[in-house]
Formats: C-alpha cells, structure tokens, sequence
C-alpha cells in the first residue's frame, strides 16, 4: 500500500526507513491548517484518531478547502471549545506524530506518538527507545535530515542542510496569510540566521510550485536559527533516529544528502522531476 498526496511525493505506510519518514511527512504539506490541539484527544492526554490514522486524515483536507486568507487558528481553538475542532487540522505535535505514526505502522487506530512539543524528542529517545537525544547544539552542523528538534512550545522536522548550513524544516506552524490572519499549517520553511539563504530559496519554489492553494494563501517563512534553536527546561534537545532496526534504515543514504538532493529525489521519484 503507498500513499500518494497532492504533491507527488509518495510514501508506504509501515515502511521503517528515513526516506520514508520524510516523504511522509511530506504528504500534508500545503493541504492542513494549523488548528491548536488538532491532533490531540478530548481529553488531551495523546492522539487522537486522526493522528492515529492511515494516510491524511479527509477532515484536515476538507477544513483547509472551506478556508481562505482569512483563517484565524485562534477561532478555532479548541482548548477553549470543548476539542470542537480537534478534527479540524494540526498542531505541531499532531502533525509530527501523525507523521511518526504512519512511518511506523500500518494500519489505523494503535496507540499513537502525539507527545506535548518541548518533551516530544527527549521521549521518543528515553521512551520510545527510537533514538538518541541530546542538548548539546552548537551549529547547525549537528542537525542530520530525519531530526525532531522540541524547542519550548514547538516541534519541527530537519529536512535537511544547505551547502550555506542554512536548513529546510518541516512543521505545523500558525503563520501570517497574505492578508495578514495568523493561520499557517504544515509547510517547508527554512531555517537560519539569514533570511536570503539557500533554505529559503528551497521553501519557496516547492511551496509555490507544488502546493497552489497554500500559494494563494501564505509566503514561504523563514525562522531564525538562534530562536528556533534556544530553549530552557531538562527535556527539550535534538531526537535524531537509530539508523538500524531500532529506529529507521537508510538504504538511500539520506543522512548524508543535502537539503536540495533530498527534495530532488523525493520529487522526482515521486513523478515529477524539476
């Protein structure tokens, strides 16, 4: 079984391997919006369904098709409606453990990976046992493609590096739409201490080119390294997978790739070629 998203990337639920995972996590790109819980259950303890399910969830594709340049996550919030729009799209966790879910499994409804963001890489590592964890950062040298990094109140996905160290990411993030309402979603954004780096040449010709509705939405972001990156507390650090059959193989050595290599061959393999 594979799954194929509206970008052609595609992936195989269950298929432990780091192209996968990030070809997974490729799937919601630019078609679910940024909803605060969205991802969680109504008792917020872990997943919900959706982010226990197989492929992406048709809830998320419908709310983001009945919304415009005027979505506002914080209407949507549903910590302060009862989890009325928990179905509705995807935090950062949902979104991250939504992608974990479908790398790892096979088939909907088992206990899921939705962990709160800032302690998400320290228990995939320690809890899970998929992993290493660390806080020991320096640069962005130290982040390898398929890495979860839990800052204070987010989590993201490397991608992977640029020549220039700048980095792609992927997140569910509550950025500002062209009209200026804070909505955003699951998107490529690039990562680094220059907002004219090669990272944010690579955010904004996939998202422009691939996700037209987003387009029509939202500009690509950069985020600051030194921001996204800074973090206090004794369990937020960088989670990067055992490259074995505890974690994930690499039989296409992707964490050797960089940034655009890794965006070539997932597009490319996926139908389509630059």
């Amino acid at each position: 079984m594979t799954m194929i998203s509206q970008i052609p990337v595609i992936c195989t639920p269950g298929k432990r391997t780091l192209k996968n995972f990030l070809a997974t996590a490729m799937q919601p790109v630019g078609t679910v919006l940024y909803v605060y819980g969205g991802g969680w259950n109504f008792e917020n303890t872990g997943a919900s369904k959706e982010a226990c399910s197989i492929g992406v969830p048709g809830s998320w594709i419908r709310f983001f098709q009945k919304q415009g340049t005027d979505y506002t996550y914080k209407e949507y919030n549903p910590a302060h409606n009862q989890n009325a729009y928990g179905y509705a799209g995807a935090d950062c966790t949902g979104y991250a453990g939504w992608a974990i879910y479908n790398t790892l499994e096979t088939v909907s409804g088992k206990a899921g990976y939705v962990i709160f963001s800032t302690e998400m890489a320290y228990t995939l590592a320690k809890g899970r046992k998929l992993g290493t964890w660390t806080q020991k950062i320096s640069s962005c040298r130290d982040f390898k493609p398929g890495d979860l990094f839990s800052m204070n109140g987010h989590v993201w996905i490397c991608l992977g590096l640029c020549t220039d160290q700048s980095m792609v990411i992927l997140h569910s993030s509550p950025t500002d739409s062209r009209t200026g309402h804070p909505g955003g979603g699951v998107q490529l954004s690039a990562l680094s201490d220059d907002p004219t780096c090669q990272a944010m040449e690579l955010a904004q010709h996939y998202m422009s080119h691939y996700c037209p509705t987003w387009k029509e939405r939202y500009e690509a972001v950069w985020k600051s390294y030194r921001k996204y990156t800074t973090f206090t507390g004794k369990r937020a650090g960088r989670f990067s997978w055992y490259l074995d059959e505890r974690g994930l193989l690499d039989q296409e050595y992707y964490r050797d790739k960089d940034a655009e290599a890794i965006l070539q061959d997932l597009f490319e393999k996926g139908g389509s070629s630059l």
